[in-house]
């Protein structure tokens, strides 16, 4: 009795299956499965083989395993296990064994300390990565199908800019696990963001309602991020002393986990405390309904309409003004760091150099050098 088992395979990121052939060149990480009827009933099991000759090995050894048990069925041969390659040593990081979307759902559960909405980005790169490689093996990821992930983002419409952060992410998730040897750079050009300058600033402010100014005039004068003031409580405010204290929360940390203080500029301190006196609630800038406001971008961009302005307007662009500001009033770049929160001084000289060509000194020396050379207009 001759009992027929089949070599399939599962198309990419999919269950679908469709027959093996011993002619094709199948890449790296694909998953061979085999194919019998048993009972009447159709099964797939699938294989950790790396190509199709093991494969045929493996289904050939299932043939008789079912044959001997047909014959036998009291009394069932185990089936002798499909070769695999050689055992690497594993470590507590790298987990070869786990298929990727094991390893995805292990990986959120470790990082889950940082905030919902890092998480909740790390998912849904990491879902998409799954989505163009399919469930592949951890250790059979290479660098291939990072390029093929660039592609599935490309089709997606997205930028280089965006693609290099989703990249990098799904670099970080495989060195998290070991793997240091896949890793790939999307190059992109630099879009430099520039301060408000202090003519938008007052225009700004000049249209604004109470709302509006006390709650820009916070991010301005603290150059706290978006998710800091959308969860700034009042006794984060010494009134005394007039500082501002980034710190954690229940349900929600700062970048870093790092707790600063800020100097707040006195009129800020007084609007606050004039506030305070006529609200209720913990948080100093909640929604009508006493919830974090994760509405503050469309107001900033509806109230740059109300006021005239054109161009970007987005909340970090605050925080670069923030760092520009101070340090044209004499702040160093250190106590600057500090302020913003930036683990590292080159992100805060980054926000300083990209303002210098804009300042009277850069102006004055270009004058200074090209002057000469300036010829009045013939009418």
């Amino acid at each position: 009795m001759y009992i027929k088992v089949a070599v399939y395979i599962r198309k990419c990121g999919t269950r679908e299956y469709e027959k093996a052939s011993p002619k094709a060149n199948y890449p790296g990480g694909t998953i061979f499965c085999l194919r019998y009827t048993q009972g009447g009933t159709r099964k797939y099991e699938t294989l950790s083989v790396p190509d199709y000759k093991r494969a045929s090995i493996a289904a050939q050894q299932k043939s008789i395993a079912l044959q001997l048990e047909a014959v036998n069925p009291l009394k069932k041969l185990a089936s002798t296990p499909a070769p695999t390659p050689a055992p690497q040593p594993k470590t507590e990081t790298r987990s070869n064994d786990l298929t990727l979307d094991a390893a995805i759902d292990r990986y959120l559960e470790n990082v889950a300390k940082k905030s919902s909405k890092t998480t909740k980005g790390y998912r849904y790169t990491l879902r998409q990565f799954y989505a163009s490689t399919g469930n592949l093996v951890l250790s059979a990821v290479t660098t291939q199908h990072l390029y093929d992930f660039v592609a599935y983002l490309r089709r997606e419409g997205l930028g280089d800019r965006t693609i290099h952060n989703r990249v990098g992410e799904v670099v970080t998730f495989l060195r998290h696990f070991g793997i240091k040897d896949v890793t790939l750079r999307v190059k992109y050009v630099e879009q430099k963001v520039r301060a408000y300058r202090p003519d938008e600033l007052k225009t700004l402010f000049a249209a604004a309602d109470p709302e509006e100014w006390i709650l820009f005039q916070f991010f301005l004068c603290t150059g706290a991020r978006e998710q800091e003031v959308m969860y700034a409580e009042w006794n984060d405010l010494d009134f005394v002393d007039g500082l501002f204290t980034v710190r954690a929360k229940a349900g929600w940390t700062p970048k870093d986990y790092e707790e600063r203080e800020i100097p707040l500029p006195d009129f800020l301190v007084a609007a606050l405390k004039k506030r305070m006196l006529a609200t209720k609630g913990d948080l100093i800038f909640p929604t009508p309904h006493g919830n974090a406001n994760g509405h503050m971008l469309r107001a900033l961009k509806s109230l740059a309409k109300k006021a005239g302005l054109h161009g970007e307007f987005k909340l970090h662009k605050f925080r670069k003004t923030y760092a520009t500001l101070q340090h044209r009033d004499g702040v160093d770049a250190r106590t600057i760091q500090k302020r913003l929160g930036h683990s590292d001084l080159s992100t805060t000289l980054a926000y300083l150099e990209g303002e210098e060509p804009r300042s009277d000194r850069s102006r004055k020396q270009a004058n200074g050098t090209f002057g000469v050379f300036a010829q009045p207009l013939v009418s």
